[in-house]
């Protein structure tokens, strides 16, 4: 049943920690395309598996979560979780339904993130000139672990570090010594180190805010120049790799990197295919899709579950999205990234009419997977609209041969250029 008029509406906006500094000005015209409904006890309010665009919020009552395993969750109106939104990743991963009489909103995601995008006064700054929301954009399984608090406990005050796998790292800084100025040399060295390449683009970015879009590494080289790119790279090789006494970790990692390496190859290989795309900014949302996982990684030495393998393994694959999503925006990367790393655990995604990045990253993640360990169910071609948008669904076995091969050529151009 929808209820409210725009006065009731946007005092309920106005609780929600996201949009709690809104004038009045902007809760009235956000308040006039929001929907506030109140919904009978025991009717479904968010179906398992909804790709539904708007964010619910509950504002009275209490709501059920029930996961696809049948793990239960209660959220009410008095806990802090109440001032997020319930449920927010697409699919949803869980069946929603009011356990009580609930009052509820539901918003556009894309008008609610254009509203916070104007007004930061919520926001925390970090490193002298990013912002970041608070700790509920996370707040579905396994992002209440202690972990995900100490992340956000860290980005709040300015500490998140992106760190890189130590022996990458090391291997890197040892063969930026002999290439001198060359800004192709040395980005193709940094491109080997996801972590660096962000590093550089964050630096080239501050540096020349007013410039157009990076879309390559190369690009980032020769805007922050090679003498400068070569002094922060020895830097973040020597103080942000990862340190950590656990095996689970440390395998987790070159996991990470591994896998990077061979969908941001396989991304290049795609946009090869269609003059739509380019190759390039295809390998560097290959890069950064995952870029959220060495963050977690460094943690989780402080949580001593972690040291299983499955369960550091879900915690690292459950969050990397929407933590991607976060740390990318707040550092102003171009919005394919942003929108591939986002949605690098959906496989359903199905987007407009018109293939994208995000289906050269998914299709690019599939064929990552071949011949290697398998942890997780991975989708028939047939259940992935990525495969059917490139109009690649009907393509036999030979193509994808061909395509893990190039990438494999790929890896051992890598290993060529790395100084042992």
């Amino acid at each position: 049943m929808l209820l409210g008029n725009d006065a009731s509406i946007n005092s309920a906006l106005r609780r929600l920690e996201r949009l709690s500094s809104l004038d009045d000005q902007q809760l009235a015209e956000l308040a006039r395309a929001a929907d506030m409904r109140r919904v009978r006890p025991g009717s479904c309010v968010l179906e398992l598996g909804s790709e539904d665009s708007r964010l619910l919020f509950l504002l009275k009552g209490e709501l059920k979560l029930v996961a696809e395993d049948g793990a239960v969750r209660i959220v009410r109106h008095t806990d802090a979780a109440a001032l997020g939104p319930v449920s927010r990743l697409r699919p949803s991963r869980y069946r929603v339904t009011a356990r009580t009489e609930v009052d509820c909103l539901l918003v556009e995601q894309k008008l609610l993130d254009s509203y916070s995008d104007q007004h930061t006064a919520n926001s925390v700054l970090v490193a002298d000139s990013y912002l970041v929301s608070e700790p509920n954009e996370l707040i579905d399984d396994s992002a209440s672990h202690p972990l995900m608090f100490d992340v956000f406990h860290d980005l709040n005050h300015g500490r998140i570090v992106v760190l890189s796998d130590p022996d990458i790292a090391l291997r890197v800084g040892r063969s930026l010594g002999p290439l001198g100025t060359d800004p192709a040399r040395l980005a193709g060295i940094l491109s080997i180190c996801p972590a660096l390449t962000l590093k550089v683009l964050r630096a080239a970015k501050a540096a020349r805010p007013d410039r157009v879009e990076l879309h390559s590494i190369k690009q980032a080289v020769e805007q922050l120049g090679a003498e400068q790119t070569h002094a922060l790279a020895i830097h973040c090789v020597l103080r942000e790799s990862l340190r950590t006494e656990s095996a689970v970790v440390r395998k987790r990692m070159r996991g990470w990197w591994e896998r990077t390496m061979r969908v941001s190859a396989i991304c290049a290989v795609l946009a090869r295919m269609s003059e739509r795309f380019n190759p390039d900014y295809a390998a560097l949302i290959g890069l950064m899709h995952a870029i959220a996982e060495p963050v977690l990684l460094g943690y989780a030495d402080r949580h001593p579950d972690l040291a299983d393998n499955t369960a550091l393994d879900n915690l690292v694959h459950d969050n990397r999205a929407d933590l991607g999503r976060i740390l990318l925006s707040m550092w102003g990367l171009p919005k394919e990234i942003v929108e591939a790393a986002a949605r690098c655990n959906q496989w359903g995604y199905s987007g407009s009419a018109v293939a994208d990045y995000t289906d050269i990253l998914l299709v690019a993640e599939w064929h990552a997977t071949i011949g290697g360990a398998r942890s997780r169910r991975k989708p028939a071609i047939e259940e992935i609209p990525a495969f059917r948008r490139l109009g690649l669904q009907s393509c036999g076995p030979e193509l994808g041969v061909k395509i893990v091969e190039a990438a494999d050529q790929v890896i051992e151009k890598i290993e060529a250029l790395l100084v042992v």
